[in-house]
């Protein structure tokens, strides 16, 4: 979506779930939802504490989304009116185009003021260098993965080099499949850096299977061992004449 884009302003909603009131939760249930007051009583009770929304519930991040979406969508319609692309991920939100006009800004803030909420950290970016949004950065036309996610995938190798167990290396081998998917899914699979996590995948479950190969075979030699060595040791028992 905001490939491409010359400008990107980012800008979070300050204290997005303690501002959610139970007050709020309960209008919506009623005068959204249609259900009478005294359900939508019961079910904000169930769903806030200390009169604000439960921080940490799996349903917070859904409900504040569907409770604040008028102000979403005033701020996609402007966005829209002003030829930008906007995006949301719970309260992260990201705005790109040619050129995001200060007024936008400011219209935008007004948006969310109305609806008793308040932004900052707002941030303005140029394509001409990474911008990050939810983790994932932009450069132009290309994503980039983060370097946390490099870093990791380097610790990954380092722990996978010195583990000394099948178990460990298995759990290493694990962990960087899932960390090389997302680096080429990032990069895209055709990217230079995304052919190189699935040559390093692929040669990643050559080396499993070969090491669950050999355990087992091993296994079955030392089986062997102990059988023929019970066997033998019966047979040099002496004889009981008695």
């Amino acid at each position: 979506m905001h490939l491409g884009q010359h400008q990107y302003l980012t800008l979070d909603l300050k204290q997005f779930y303690p501002s959610t009131t139970a007050a709020m939760v309960r209008r919506w249930f009623r005068d959204e939802m249609g259900i009478y007051p005294d359900v939508a009583g019961l079910l904000t009770h169930l769903c806030t504490i200390d009169g604000q929304v439960s921080f940490g519930s799996p349903l917070t991040p859904v409900l504040c989304t569907l409770i604040h979406r008028s102000m979403f969508d005033q701020i996609a319609d402007l966005c829209e009116h002003h030829g930008l692309r906007y995006s949301l991920w719970v309260d992260d939100l990201t705005i790109s185009g040619k050129f995001v006009h200060g007024d936008v800004v400011r219209e935008i803030r007004q948006i969310i003021a109305s609806a008793g909420l308040r932004s900052h950290k707002i941030r303005f970016r140029t394509g001409s260098r990474p911008v990050f949004i939810t983790g994932i950065g932009i450069v132009g036309r290309e994503l980039v993965a983060p370097n946390a996610l490099n870093l990791r995938i380097k610790e990954l190798w380092e722990s996978y080099h010195v583990a000394e167990t099948i178990d460990e290396r298995d759990v290493c081998i694990q962990a960087l499949l899932a960390q090389l998917g997302t680096q080429r899914h990032i990069s895209g699979p055709s990217s230079d850096l995304g052919r190189r996590a699935a040559d390093q995948m692929n040669s990643l479950r050559q080396k499993r299977n070969k090491m669950y190969i050999e355990a087992s075979v091993k296994a079955s030699a030392d089986r062997l061992t102990r059988s023929l060595t019970v066997l033998h040791a019966a047979e040099d028992a002496p004889f009981d004449l008695a």
